[in-house]
């Protein structure tokens, strides 16, 4: 027998033990894939809903603390759009307001010559003109949660509006939406005058130093931060420490994975003195008896590992069906977001079976005898 089928004869001999110790690596292995995928599911779905709703670049207050949280002046539109290589300055302000219920919608104001009110594809009713103010358009999949159709009445803000069409988009944080007149959600918010930020669509095709060049002249134009929609949620603080708490948070589960190896093959290694008394006195090396307990752990984490990925995108699946956040969040696993974790928990596997594996070595094939 090779040491490849010696380390999965010796796994299988404590059958519940070996499950055990693979179902607690596959749950850290599979938080960890669903905590770091929360991040930057926030990050790809707003910049898919930037993107669809007509940005190229996205322009925020550099103060900020969070991407929807800025407060510019409307005026400053003006000095963007005199920026060579601009074509359209788009005004939106991003704000949450609450229904009758309480519950929290999001809602993005907008004037009527927009390219997110151009851009909405409209599948019932109609969409906002010049003149709404008492009006909105919803995403069908928020108009489906509210049970409201084009003609019905909506409360926001202890403010009662009319819906007066639906729009199917692609991105699920824009079929969750509530397009709205931008002078109404800046009044019903108290927000005069003031926007989150700016959307910019550049002049025709541009290269990718083009971009830069037209970038670098709008965050000459005052106090802002100019972003590729992809990447508008870079500069999120609230982001940023979801990130690095996730990041923690999955380091401890995976070390807890790595300990879990640990306590497996040292118990394996106590409970084998004899064997391993055995096969050492039989001319076995001390670097083949590593490379069999190490081998050992390996597999434990190699398996713990494949069964992680599918408790990951369960979990994902868990996260989606929570409404405060699978309303606007799509999960899409990424290789970045599987590779991380799936690394360091062979890592830690691996070094979690290293303390073992020299205290196998270390023993003496007579002190192992006679200790059996």
């Amino acid at each position: 027998m090779n040491l490849f089928g010696l380390a999965l004869s010796n796994l299988r001999r404590r059958p519940a033990r070996t499950l055990l110790s693979i179902l607690g690596i596959g749950v850290a292995v599979g938080g960890a894939i669903a905590l770091l995928s929360l991040g930057q599911g926030i990050k790809a779905g707003v910049g898919d809903s930037l993107g669809e709703r007509g940005a190229d670049l996205v322009v925020t207050q550099r103060a900020a603390t969070d991407a929807f949280g800025g407060r510019l002046p409307e005026a400053l539109g003006e000095r963007l759009a005199a920026v060579p290589g601009v074509a359209e300055v788009n005004r939106e302000l991003i704000a949450f307001v609450s229904d009758a219920r309480a519950r929290p919608l999001l809602a993005a104001g907008v004037p009527a010559t927009a390219a997110a009110v151009r851009n909405a594809p409209i599948v019932a009713g109609r969409n906002l003109r010049a003149g709404d103010e008492r009006h909105v358009v919803l995403g069908d999949v928020i108009a489906e949660s509210l049970g409201l159709a084009p003609g019905m009445r909506v409360d926001l803000a202890e403010e009662s509006f009319e819906v007066v069409g639906i729009a199917r988009w692609a991105s699920r944080m824009n079929r969750s939406v509530v397009l709205m007149p931008l002078e109404t959600l800046q009044a019903i918010t108290y927000r005069p005058g003031q926007v989150t930020g700016f959307h910019i669509r550049l002049a025709g095709p541009q290269s990718a130093g083009r971009r830069a060049e037209v970038g670098a002249a709008l965050a000459a134009v005052g106090p802002v931060i100019v972003s590729e929609a992809a990447e508008a949620m870079d500069h999120d603080r609230n982001i940023a420490v979801l990130d690095a708490v996730s990041l923690a948070v999955s380091l401890m589960a995976l070390a807890l994975g790595g300990l879990n190896v640990l306590s497996t093959q040292l118990m394996s290694v106590q409970e084998r003195t004899r064997e391993i008394g055995m096969i050492s006195a039989i001319g076995w090396s001390d670097g083949r008896l590593l490379g069999l307990i190490l081998l050992e752990g390996t597999m434990l984490g190699v398996i713990g590992c494949m069964l992680g990925v599918g408790i990951g995108i369960a979990f994902t699946g868990l996260f989606e069906a929570i409404p405060a956040i699978g309303s606007y969040i799509s999960f899409k696993p990424s290789v970045g977001g599987l590779l991380v974790p799936l690394a360091g928990a062979l890592v830690l596997c691996a070094v979690g079976a290293l303390y073992p594996a020299w205290r196998a070595v270390r023993l003496s094939p007579a002190a192992a005898l006679r200790r059996g």
